[in-house]
């Protein structure tokens, strides 16, 4: 599990559109104004910035809901709480953004989110103060029959086995939480 350094992490990484399309130039914009601020905070605050290497991680499931109640639902955050365990409380601080207080066996921790891309029933990125999961990407594709397959990316210091398995574990919560509230 990771750990929360007192100085400041540079990341390096890139948030992609699609998984086979390269990421759009606004989305690109927004990651070097991020990095450039990150790495401006550190040394106005007399810190050095650190390389952190990244893993990243893909799922994909599939929701017996049509895709724009779910892309309704991934829009209520308040509600996170309901298919991720660890995660005991959120506050929306603004339409694009919330805290979300969070455990580990270890610790108590809160996290600032804000939402960076919203693409109605088509995917939604958000970037976290966090290094456990920085950013990532939801998308949405619309299949035959009202369905929808849901794949999720992140980026994160999150060990590989232990990220492969918490994206599987949250999506398949996911999939019951959409499921029950469709019936």
């Amino acid at each position: 599990m990771a750990r929360l350094q007192s100085g400041a992490v540079q990341f390096s990484w890139q948030l992609e559109s699609a998984p086979d399309e390269p990421a759009s130039e606004t989305v690109q914009q927004m990651i070097i104004a991020e990095q450039k601020q990150s790495q401006t905070d550190a040394v106005g605050q007399g810190r050095t910035p650190v390389s952190v290497d990244m893993n990243a991680d893909c799922r994909s499931i599939i929701v017996n809901a049509p895709v724009a109640e779910v892309y309704r639902r991934c829009l209520e955050f308040e509600k996170l709480p309901e298919f991720i365990s660890s995660i005991r409380k959120i506050e929306k601080t603004s339409p694009t953004s919330f805290s979300c207080l969070w455990t580990t066996k270890d610790a108590a921790l809160i996290t600032n989110v804000k939402i960076i891309m919203r693409v109605p029933e088509r995917r939604i990125a958000w970037q976290a103060v966090s290094d456990d999961f920085r950013v990532g990407v939801v998308f949405l594709d619309s299949l035959v029959g009202g369905i929808t397959k849901v794949t999720i990316k992140v980026r994160s210091i999150v060990e590989p086995i232990m990220l492969t398995t918490a994206l599987g574990l949250h999506l398949r919560s996911f999939k019951r939480f959409i499921e029950r509230g469709t019936r």
